[in-house]
């Protein structure tokens, strides 16, 4: 049955950019959620640093800049394309940001790939405040409001989400974790944290009609649930203060959806 989703055509803050998080040095109290368990995903504990510059020129290798003559390409003519993400680029960010002890955290694509397997991501989303940005001036910031960033650190395209917005500073200092690669640690989202935040967009998607980014952010939530079965009762307890009760609705439904499916499938399969 196909479902229908319903959110009410109100203003909201449009959801710009991927989704990103915070802390360099994370007190013990704030390292909740999900544990990082030896589990197949693509990047593992213990990965180089190097892996995270493969995901990204994979990405650019698997690009649309690489058709031809695609709708897009014969209706608005053919656009340049990116630069290719130099791998040492991505390994230096990280490497500033642990040397100069920036308070951020890993979101997005790259998070969920220290969580699941097979994820594409071409950029590299944090979530920082705005005073921890100052800190890199190596980030060139090419557009900003007051909640979302979007720069580049020399070939590497990177999306901010700032914590001026009160769901996103609860996500840095409640929902972070740190995730060891063979270089050093980074501070990451938790599955919790990362289920708040594509929630949290996905009101903004769907009033956008950005399909392709509802898929991947539907998918990423519902693999999430699968894999990990958080609590999410007490997620959508902290959602209710930052998102209107009709698009909360629609929030819980696809979340309850998923997971009777997932039930039904253990009972039908294990059985």
């Amino acid at each position: 049955m196909r479902r229908e989703i319903e959110f009410q055509p109100i203003f909201i803050e449009q959801i710009g950019f991927h989704l990103a998080a915070v802390p360099a040095t994370i007190p013990t109290v704030f390292r909740r959620g999900m544990s990082k368990a030896n589990t197949t995903v693509t990047l593992p504990e213990g990965a180089s640093l190097r892996r995270v510059a493969e995901v990204l020129v994979d990405a650019w290798e698997a690009g649309s800049h690489r058709w031809t003559n695609t709708p897009l390409q014969l209706r608005e003519g053919h656009q340049p394309a990116p630069p290719v993400p130099v791998p040492q680029d991505a390994m230096e960010l990280f490497r500033l940001l642990d040397e100069r002890r920036v308070n951020y955290l890993l979101v997005g694509g790259m998070a969920m790939l220290t969580y699941v397997q097979g994820r594409n991501t071409k950029d590299v989303n944090l979530l920082m405040s705005v005073a921890a940005l100052e800190q890199l001036p190596e980030l060139k910031v090419e557009d900003r409001n007051d909640f979302f960033a979007r720069g580049k650190f020399r070939s590497i395209q990177v999306d901010l989400l700032l914590t001026k917005n009160p769901l996103f500073k609860i996500v840095a200092e409640k929902f972070a974790t740190i995730h060891s690669f063979a270089e050093l640690a980074v501070p990451t989202a938790t599955v919790e944290g990362m289920i708040l935040l594509k929630l949290f967009a996905l009101p903004s998607l769907y009033r956008q009609f950005d399909w392709e980014r509802i898929h991947v952010y539907e998918s990423d939530v519902k693999t999430l649930l699968a894999l990990h079965k958080p609590a999410t009762k007490p997620l959508f307890a902290l959602l209710e203060k930052h998102i209107p009760p009709t698009d909360l609705k629609e929030l819980r439904k696809i979340v309850s959806e998923e997971q009777q499916r997932v039930a039904r499938a253990k009972d039908k399969f294990t059985n």
